[in-house]
């Protein structure tokens, strides 16, 4: 038995116990110096092991070892969850019941995304918040894209997604012909204990920096791909085209009724339209009347099964990658122009002081009049000519629903409705050029948001009091710790609240954002208020939704590109056909697991969406290198500023391109010298002098630095 067994076996069976390393020399009979440098190492291996560890000079066993035994583990509390490591080397446990730090030495060989067994560590005060890794369950991750590189005799993936701490050895390059800075698609197969996973290659992408291939290596990291399976095609081929006389049969037929489109310039895919008639006593009657996919996409179908399994479509700025394919997406499922399709509408009226007097829900079929977009509505609504002219028998309705928008506005910010619009970027790309403007909410985008609002908390409110099974989207309160930071931060800006310490509504956030409007704070704050809250999340459990005040909110608008509207869809149906004893039957067990499925690929989408524009807003800068332009501080640390322009393109100016020498102040978040001081909100005129499109990052500098650049026809010239 090796030195290394004998040491392990002895803290196993209790005969070394809290030992000291002078201790555990005279138990093993070390004496030389040579000896002590074996024993060192050996007792270094163990604590990689995670088989003890040191604590003040004193070697212990484990929690892993300890917990082997029966009766310690029954006293322990053990949590499984999914590991999300950081590029420092510790991680997070995320739970259902929340996250727990993982510190780097209890990490053991866990790697980012492994669904892992892990024992709670009391923390601070007793309060459990740090957790130790005793088993992987599973591997989830075991696809990946990354850059190709060599390293003495063997070849390795070097893994785009930061978080993915190990590089992976290439076992198998699969017949291609791959060179060193190539971005690769590789499958891991083997996950040896002590050494990095090893891999074969699946796809060579491109060159290293290229826009296409770091694009699509982004995509397959986070699990995004073009095209469908086979049989997923064939049932898609399959699908009619055209409406068939017998799915009319029980419907109510709207085709007579004005009901039209609003949507953006590029949309393919129309789920959702809207009619709006004045009623004889001076009410709205508002239908919102939305594609009916659970008609061609049944539970259990391959369609299903793959939209089960997507969640949710994905939006780049060069493409979309569809929950379903186009035979649906873009053919029978939606509401085109002058096409007979099938809905199911929700009717609503509302008086003057936006009450909903009366609802129905209807099984119903329609044929949109126009296909209209938010720019041609907002022009319209401004009073453009030609359009009104081109548009006469809709322009009545447009101004009703620009009244009703208001009502239903007012009423819900009574309500403590939180107008969480982040300032964000629309990025396009049209093969040849790169274009990112500061998204702007106008009249037309705000009456659809109003008003598929209003559907969704119908159906869902419908649900919740039938008790019948339900997809809900929820949103709970903020923690407490996380308002007290909030508060904190809000104070280093100089903006007191007087916030319940108890208990905090959604009229508290709204009243703070009302009070920036047009500040240059405002979007600070906006950001920093979203991180400080939960995010939404779809449950079975109804808690309501705390951003838009709601006591009960799904997603019902839009099934051709979200799955859980397709299940709202499917349990509305059935009840409106009296099919409840089939709806809890096919329904109650499932939706649970439905639901959690549908938020973890919602938050895949959302961070490929914001990875994929980041690398686009990085690559547009590279055309305004020696640039300059004004922007608002974003992000104060240690290491310098974070400042993002008008457009929402970001950059980094590193503390040691700031003159003089600066004091970090982490309570104040802002970086002092004797004769400046930099802080978050502050404006500041910089110059892009690099940029990263691996790392999807650009650098900046103070313009103070520049007497001319390229905005003024010249190149940059650098003030000595």
């Amino acid at each position: 038995m090796s030195l290394q067994s004998r040491i392990a076996k002895k803290f196993k069976e209790g005969s070394f116990k809290d030992m000291t390393f002078t201790q555990i020399c005279k138990e093993v009979g070390a004496v030389t110096e040579s000896d002590y440098k074996l024993l060192r190492s050996v007792l270094r291996n163990l604590r990689q092991e995670n088989i003890i560890y040191v604590d003040r000079g004193i070697y212990k066993l484990s929690l892993k070892e300890k917990i082997k035994d029966p009766t310690v583990r029954q006293k322990t509390n053990i949590v499984e969850g999914v590991v999300r490591a950081n590029e420092c080397g510790f991680g997070f446990l995320v739970t259902d019941n929340g996250d727990y730090y993982i510190s780097q030495e209890n990490m053991g060989y866990a790697l980012h995304g492994d669904r892992c067994e892990c024992a709670v560590l009391s923390g601070k005060n007793g309060k459990n918040d740090a957790c130790m890794v005793l088993n992987i369950k599973e591997h989830t991750i075991t696809r990946l894209a990354g850059t190709f590189f060599n390293e003495g005799a063997f070849s390795y993936l070097r893994p785009d997604d930061t978080h993915y701490l190990s590089d992976i050895l290439i076992t198998d390059t699969n017949g291609y012909d791959v060179n060193v800075g190539d971005k690769v698609f590789v499958e891991i197969t083997n996950f040896p204990k002590k050494a990095c996973p090893q891999g074969k290659i699946q796809a060579v992408l491109g060159r290293q920096f290229e826009l296409s291939a770091e694009e699509n290596a982004l995509l397959l990291t986070y699990g995004f791909y073009d095209g469908f399976n086979e049989s997923v095609k064939r049932e898609a081929t399959a699908t009619e085209q055209k409406v068939a006389d017998n799915r009319l049969i029980g419907r109510l037929n709207l085709t007579d009724k004005l009901i039209f489109t609003i949507d953006g310039d590029t949309a393919k895919d129309f789920d959702d339209a809207v009619s709006l008639e004045i009623t004889e006593d001076g009410n709205y009657k508002l239908g919102v009347h939305i594609a009916d996919v659970s008609e061609y996409v049944t539970l259990g179908s391959e369609l299903d099964k793959e939209a089960y399994k997507r969640g949710t479509s994905a939006y780049f700025p060069d493409r979309v990658i569809p929950m379903l394919p186009f035979e649906l997406s873009n053919g029978i499922c939606s509401l085109s122009e002058n096409n007979l399709r099938l809905t199911v509408s929700v009717f609503a009226t509302i008086d003057k002081s936006g009450n909903i007097l009366d609802r129905e829900f209807h099984e119903s079929y329609i044929k949109s009049t126009y296909r209209l977009t938010y720019d041609k509505v907002q022009r319209i609504l401004d009073g453009d000519k030609t359009l009104i002219d081109k548009y006469q028998d809709v322009v009545e309705t447009l101004n009703n629903m620009l009244a009703l928008k208001n009502i239903l506005e007012d009423k819900r910010s009574q309500d403590g409705y939180i107008d969480l619009s982040i300032k964000e970027g629309d990025v396009y790309y049209d093969g040849k050029q790169i274009s990112v403007s500061l998204h702007k909410s106008t009249d037309a985008t705000k009456i659809i948001e109003q008003f598929m609002i209003t559907a969704n908390e119908l159906v869902a409110e419908y649900l919740f009091y039938l008790s019948l099974p339900c997809v809900y989207r929820v949103h709970g309160a903020p923690d407490r710790e996380k308002t007290l930071a909030f508060k904190n931060f809000l104070r280093v800006l100089g903006i007191n609240v007087l916030w319940r310490k108890d208990q905090l509504f959604p009229s508290d956030y709204q009243k703070l954002l009302e009070s920036l409007s047009g500040s240059d704070l405002y979007a600070v704050v906006n950001r920093a208020m979203l991180r400080s809250m939960k995010k939404a999340v779809y449950s079975t459990e109804n808690i309501g939704h705390f951003g838009l005040a709601s006591k009960c909110y799904c997603h019902f608008t839009s099934p051709i590109r979200r799955y859980p509207d397709l299940l709202v869809h499917r349990v509305l149906k059935a009840s409106l056909n009296g099919d409840i004893g089939a709806i809890t039957d096919l329904y109650a067990d499932f939706l649970y697991g439905a639901a959690q499925n549908c938020t973890q690929k919602e938050r895949m989408a959302d961070e490929a969406e914001r990875a994929v524009n980041d690398l686009y807003k990085v690559k547009y800068l590279e055309d305004y290198i020696d640039c300059m332009f004004t922007g608002i501080i974003s992000g104060v640390t240690p290491k310098g500023l974070f400042v993002e322009l008008e457009n929402t393109c970001e950059g980094f100016i590193p503390i040691e391109l700031l003159p003089g020498r600066y004091d970090y102040d982490e309570s104040g978040l802002k970086l002092t010298s004797k004769k400046r001081t930099y802080k978050l909100g502050d404006k500041m005129d910089i110059v892009v002098v690099g940029v990263d499109i691996g790392e999807r990052k650009a650098q900046f500098i103070p313009a103070f630095y520049v007497t001319t650049c390229k905005n003024n026809k010249n190149m940059v010239k650098f003030k000595r």
